[in-house]
């Protein structure tokens, strides 16, 4: 569905757990024990030699051999071998998943096949990623990679390489294990090393006889692994809806600025004290920026995106006007009015009575073509997120409750402070909930092909499914349990203040402790339980990719630990440039095939505005261009043609 980014943005002021820290440079955590020989390679397998940071402060030299072959049966399976218990650790294995479904991703290869993972001594942590998923493209292409060439870097799912720490003490391990290029990622020239000083790492191989040379993209590193070129997607002009799709985008586009400036007028007729309070917040102007750009858009003929900004300023309007419902008891009672405020607010049986609603109506949909997959599957999505907000929302104001019943709160004011957050994400969810209505109907009955026969929706479900718990695991691995351990708080702590500042990690944290609910909701032989299993995994798979590419190493953060700058701001810009010529090329590859991806124009048309907003909001661009793209691809492989082929 349409974006919320700067409700992340402004949430922030809101955060609900204060914290006293800041973050500091987080060194990358690979470690490894080199003292056993790795086997040599079998039949379609490669060899590849990654570089670590060692707990000890110190660079290393490790080996992993991968193997990859289709599997009998269609499935898409992963294993590990070791020869030390615990080996290969958590970060270290979903790295590796990562690797494998972002390489089958980026050849449009079918979604299965058997990979393997050999490694001697211990490995974790996830800056092998890059070189992984390189790897296994030589190995479906048949090429092998250079003896004397090594790679540091993450790996996202448009193919960009992200950034890692630990470099200067890399490139001297590589030095001295005699490889005489070192690839790294772009923009970290200028690298700490364990003392905190700066190196130019460049430099540094100079000195040590070592070609050092950053890479954005795995694209780029490619050539220089193997000596041969992998073409990156072309991008021959900005993507556009036909003539059928925009009329219908126009006239949504129109319906969602009346709703915005309905709901502004409610918000006007509040009192002003209340106004004054929720206009603090920051999200009436994120919502007048917002319906300033989608007039702009619609004005430019970029309907698809107008109607992403549209829904974006609507729901943050509808926010407040909610919210400020919620609070007039307090600013007309007092404290008498404070029972009446948390009774409204606690009551989930409206929100989850539209929820249920809603979810009815979506399992009954029958989908005649992919465009209609894509629509639905929005639906799903959207609507999951708003009901884990909702539930994000409801805990937190159960627990403020609890502490005022318990004579908690020295003031009002502190309360109130305390309970503003909260109620703004509640409202949200409802907002999200009507937006979500509009963007099922926006996305439904576009021209397109029907489904293929032969495509099996569970397995495409799975395949994202696990890509999802793969990145889930890495980002409580690398970037969760080390803030947690840097600030003397449990990882709980860590996930509340992270969600109190972006609500990203709040979906993610949510809708995996609900997925069992989620599960039984759209457990097999329900209706249209394949295409809700699908959005589960789809989304997830993407934004939880999107948490490690903005908090392993890439996003300063303040003390409530809300991004406050990005570091390495070329590894940013590219994975901006090559995620908008991926979704860019696979919507003209969709058109192509007489599909007409509306979310997707939208997708592309609402991240060319947000790439040029706050930090905060390119991160969130990055992110909507891999959703985009990620799924613009998934309907590709749903159409059954041949995406290798034409990759090729």
């Amino acid at each position: 569905m349409g974006r919320i980014t700067r409700v992340a943005g402004a949430a922030a002021v809101l955060a609900l757990l204060a914290a006293g820290c800041t973050a500091a440079d987080e060194p990358d955590t690979d470690t490894t024990i080199t003292d056993a020989a790795t086997p040599e390679p079998g039949p379609g397998s490669l060899t590849i030699r990654w570089l670590a940071y060692t707990g000890s402060g110190e660079g290393a030299v490790g080996e992993t051999e991968l193997t990859r072959r289709p599997h009998d049966d269609g499935d898409f399976r992963v294993e590990f071998s070791e020869n030390e218990v615990g080996g290969i650790g958590p970060a270290a294995q979903a790295g590796a998943w990562n690797a494998a479904i972002v390489s089958t991703l980026l050849l449009g290869l079918p979604l299965s096949g058997e990979f393997r993972f050999e490694t001697s001594g211990r490995v974790d942590g996830p800056s092998a990623g890059a070189l992984t998923t390189a790897g296994l493209i030589a190995l479906q292409r048949g090429d092998t990679f250079l003896d004397d060439v090594t790679m540091t870097g993450t790996i996202n799912p448009t193919g960009t390489i992200g950034p890692v720490g630990g470099i200067p003490e890399k490139v001297q391990a590589a030095a001295d294990e005699g490889f005489t290029t070192v690839l790294v990622p772009l923009g970290q020239r200028n690298s700490p090393n364990q003392a905190g000083e700066v190196v130019d790492v460049v430099r540094l191989g100079d000195r040590e006889g070592v070609e050092v040379i950053e890479v954005g993209d795995v694209y780029e590193a490619y050539g220089h692994l193997t000596g041969e070129p992998l073409e990156a997607p072309r991008l021959g002009g900005d993507p556009r809806l036909s003539n059928q799709s925009y009329d219908k985008v126009s006239a949504q586009v129109e319906a969602t600025l009346a709703r915005y400036d309905t709901a502004f007028r409610r918000f006007e007729a509040l009192p002003a004290e209340i106004r004054t309070t929720l206009a603090s917040s920051g999200l009436l102007d994120a919502a007048a920026t917002a319906s300033v750009d989608a007039r702009d858009l619609a004005q430019q003929g970029q309907q698809a995106g107008a109607f992403l900004e549209a829904q974006q300023a609507a729901m943050l309007v509808e926010t407040l006007v909610g919210a400020g419902e919620w609070m007039n008891p307090l600013f007309t009672q007092g404290l008498p009015g404070l029972e009446l405020l948390f009774r409204d607010a606690l009551d989930l049986g409206p929100t989850s009575a539209r929820v249920t609603s809603f979810l009815d109506q979506l399992s009954t949909y029958s989908p005649r073509t992919v465009a209609d997959v894509e629509g639905l599957v929005q639906g799903y999505a959207g609507t999951f997120d708003a009901y884990s907000l909702m539930v994000f929302a409801h805990q937190m104001i159960a627990s403020i409750k609890a502490r005022s019943d318990a004579g908690g709160y020295a003031s009002l004011e502190q309360l109130f402070t305390d309970l503003s957050g909260p109620l703004l994400y509640a409202r949200l969810s409802e907002a999200m909930l009507t937006s979500t209505q509009a963007t099922f109907e926006l996305g439904r009955d576009n021209p397109g092909t029907p489904v293929h026969e032969d495509v099996d929706l569970g397995a495409v479900g799975d395949f994202f499914r696990r890509g999802a718990d793969a990145n889930h695991t890495a980002f409580r691995e690398i970037v969760v349990a080390p803030l947690a351990q840097q600030h003397g708080l449990s990882e709980e702590d860590v996930l509340a203040r992270l969600s109190g500042a972006d609500m990203a990690v709040a979906y993610a944290t949510v809708e995996r402790s609900l997925l069992p609910v989620i599960t039984d909701y759209i457990g097999e032989g329900k209706p249209n339980a394949d295409y809700a299993a699908l959005a589960y995994g789809v989304t997830n798979y993407v934004r939880n990719a999107g948490l490690i590419d903005k908090y392993y190493n890439n996003a300063d953060l303040g003390p409530g630990f809300e991004i406050t700058g990005v570091r390495w701001q070329a590894a940013l810009n590219r994975a901006l440039d090559l995620g908008r010529q991926q979704l860019g090329a696979e919507v003209d590859a969709l058109r192509a095939h007489d599909v007409d991806p509306v979310l997707g124009v939208g997708s592309y048309e609402a991240a060319g505005v947000m790439r040029n907003g706050t930090d905060s909001e390119r991160f969130s661009a990055v992110n909507q261009y891999a959703s985009g793209f990620v799924t613009a691809r998934m309907i590709s492989y749903l159409t059954g043609r041949d995406l290798a082929e034409a990759a090729g």
